[in-house]
């Protein structure tokens, strides 16, 4: 018995796809491999590529715009939080640089002394004078500029107090005119200030003290008779030699602590009439506060 063979294919069963180009069967309602249906082309073929699992060809390469945005709009949150994590979390785990590199300025950006040498210490004035009862505020500046804890003292807070900021106030009660040394300390370097106040007259005058710790009743007294020498005592800052008995007068000349200069006699008001030398054999004569002579020590 003969076999049967299969009737030839008719190209009607099939169907070439508008779009991608493959041939299928009619039975199909859509391409099944690129999902388009038969005469709904707008577009032109993409030339017989198929698409994978049956979806529809990409059309003309053609990028939609929001999926784009879409990831330009993840990628910079992504980045953001990052960023925002690692500022956070940092401090914790690495700890604060600022505070563990050994910085020592401080907040209003001043450096503290304690690696810090001072140079010197400047008082905004070096001479001062109060009547009864007055006050005035000092000032001190240390080089190099640093934060620095100022200690302020009196030479007799009978004559003239002064307070942890530099506040000095004249509290003497005599009926004349004295001075009193007004120091500032820190970091191992001082400041001085001569202050002259003037009493109120409701009490008795104080005379300042002998260099032996004895009160005489003048700053000439018999420990200083005029044409005997003394010694610059009590003036760590220097002395300023006047050119009359008071502070109004010039300053001609400074003098260190321990000089030695020639008493002339006494000026009145605590002020001492002296002769200096300014070297090369060469003397001047001026005036300095009795409070910072001392009898200079006999030679043997």
């Amino acid at each position: 018995m003969a076999t049967k063979k299969a009737p030839p294919r008719r190209n009607t069963d099939v169907i070439r796809c508008e779009n991608c180009g493959e041939e299928y069967s009619t039975t199909y309602k859509r391409c099944p491999f690129c999902d388009e249906k038969p005469g709904g082309r707008s577009y032109p073929p993409v030339g017989g590529r198929r698409v994978a699992g049956g979806a529809r060809a990409s059309r003309g390469g053609q990028t939609n715009p929001l999926h784009v945005a879409g990831l330009v709009v993840s990628l910079v949150l992504i980045i953001a939080a990052v960023i925002i994590v690692i500022t956070t979390l940092s401090p914790m785990l690495f700890g604060n640089p600022a505070s563990s590199s050994g910085s020592d300025t401080s907040q209003d950006g001043a450096v503290s002394t304690e690696n810090v040498t001072l140079e010197s210490l400047t008082l905004s004035r070096t001479e001062v004078t109060l009547q009864a009862g007055e006050t005035f505020q000092l000032s001190a500046t240390p080089t190099p500029e640093a934060q620095v804890t100022v200690e302020w003292t009196s030479s007799n807070e009978e004559i003239a107090t002064v307070d942890g900021y530099g506040n000095i106030t004249n509290v003497y009660r005599g009926s004349d005119q004295v001075s009193v040394t007004i120091t500032a300390s820190a970091g191992g370097q001082t400041a001085t200030c001569t202050v002259q106040c003037t009493g109120d007259g409701t009490g008795e005058n104080i005379v300042p003290n002998t260099s032996d710790g004895e009160e005489g009743s003048s700053t000439t007294g018999s420990a200083l008779e005029p044409n005997t020498d003394a010694v610059i005592t009590g003036a760590t800052g220097g002395l300023n030699i006047r050119s009359g008995p008071g502070t109004d007068y010039s300053v001609q000349a400074s003098t260190s602590d321990g000089a030695t200069v020639t008493v002339l006699g006494d000026a009145g008001n605590g002020w001492v009439h002296i002769r200096y030398s300014t070297g090369g054999g060469n003397f001047e004569e001026g005036y300095v506060m009795g409070e910072y002579l001392a009898p200079a020590p006999e030679q043997n």
